[in-house]
């Protein structure tokens, strides 16, 4: 039996997302509710199936990020859990900033 591993912890960061379906072009716009090195969810009232390869924009305090990934959960009406994959450096350093405070404004 293979040993899962643990997830990455999420955080709860409200990005406006753009994700574009690889194959078929379509593109779909919403708002994450939660974020992690592993992935995001994006509430949309128009999910992209699952097993769509997938790049997705997170704009959040001013910057962006760019990565690529999967769509492994699709709830009709409600949104999508993206997977990610493919995070270059520079993304991923951003990514970083905005998950660990030094990119979120105080509340």
């Amino acid at each position: 039996m293979e040993a899962k591993q643990p997830r990455p912890p999420r955080h709860e960061i409200g990005a406006t997302a753009q994700i574009v379906d690889s194959v078929s072009g379509r593109c779909v716009n919403g708002r994450t509710s939660d974020v992690s090195l592993g992935g995001c969810y994006v509430e949309t009232p128009a999910p992209l199936d699952v097993r769509s390869t997938i790049r997705i924009q997170l704009f959040f305090n001013g910057s962006t990020v760019t990565v690529y990934g999967d769509v492994v959960r699709s709830d009709p009406d409600k949104g999508m859990g993206l997977r990610f994959r493919g995070i270059a450096p520079d993304q991923l350093a951003v990514l970083n900033r905005w998950l660990f405070g030094l990119d979120r404004p105080d509340y």
